[in-house]
């Protein structure tokens, strides 16, 4: 078992260009709808493992301005890319390098929580980000929702799905872990131009309403709303999202 503060693999480092087409079609669009419902464009802004900036470039060409940070230097330099004025940061959530109340605005969408060795360590970025945060600041994280996942992949339940993106087709097989503490995938991807066969697996903890609640309160936060989805639906055991709207204590 890796210890508090050490790293894990990145697979979406590891996956480039690839990740960056799947990603855009994960419900991006209504992510940032999202975003603009409840953000105003005032002050600096945190998008934590932005990746190759789908959510920041958008919005900052809509008067906000978030900074993107990431542990994936590949990624960074497609945001980069994607546009030169992008201010993005390569960082580890854990030791976020911003002073305390740096930022009016932290956001962590499309479940980017849940990657770090322990549960620990996701711990100690909430404390991270609500140090950064202003006092009046707010603070919006998204994940799935662990009892969703566990009643459709748990078990014998597992899912394969084909599907195709630009350039190349994708295979998914999607299990939870007997205990519905992780979200497992495997992804076989074959490029178009060449056909060439590439494998990764992909892996992330699941939370529950009233862990995620808890490590919240912990941190310093005082959730204000809990959302089932990006159409701003109160959540329940069944809503495939786990979205809370956060303020400091």
């Amino acid at each position: 078992m890796k210890k508090s503060g050490e790293t894990m693999d990145n697979v979406f480092d590891d996956m480039g260009a690839y990740w960056v087409e799947i990603a855009e079609k994960n419900q991006t669009e209504p992510q940032i709808q999202f975003l603009k419902n409840h953000l105003k464009p005032s002050g600096y802004m945190l998008d934590l493992a932005c990746g190759s900036g789908r959510h920041a470039i958008a919005l900052n060409a809509n008067g906000y301005c978030l900074v993107g940070l990431d542990a994936s230097r590949r990624l960074l330099k497609i945001a980069k890319k994607r546009a030169h004025d992008i201010m993005v940061v390569l960082g580890d959530v854990r030791f976020l390098p911003l002073k305390n109340g740096a930022i009016v605005a932290a956001v962590s969408l499309d479940t980017s929580f849940g990657y770090l060795p322990s549960k620990v360590d996701d711990k100690v970025s909430l404390t991270e980000v609500r140090r950064v945060l202003f006092q009046e600041g707010l603070f919006i994280i998204d994940v799935f929702n662990r009892e969703y996942l566990t009643l459709r992949y748990k078990g014998q339940n597992k899912s394969s799905k084909e599907k195709e993106y630009p350039s190349f087709f994708l295979q998914q097989i999607r299990t939870v872990s007997d205990n519905g503490d992780w979200l497992c995938d495997s992804w076989t991807i074959r490029n178009k131009s060449d056909g060439q066969v590439r494998f990764f697996e992909h892996k992330v903890r699941l939370y529950g309403r009233n862990e995620l609640l808890g490590l919240l309160e912990v941190a310093g936060f005082r959730v204000n709303r809990v959302f089932g989805d990006y159409d701003e639906e109160d959540f329940d055991a069944e809503s495939p999202r786990l979205i809370f709207k956060a303020v400091p204590k």
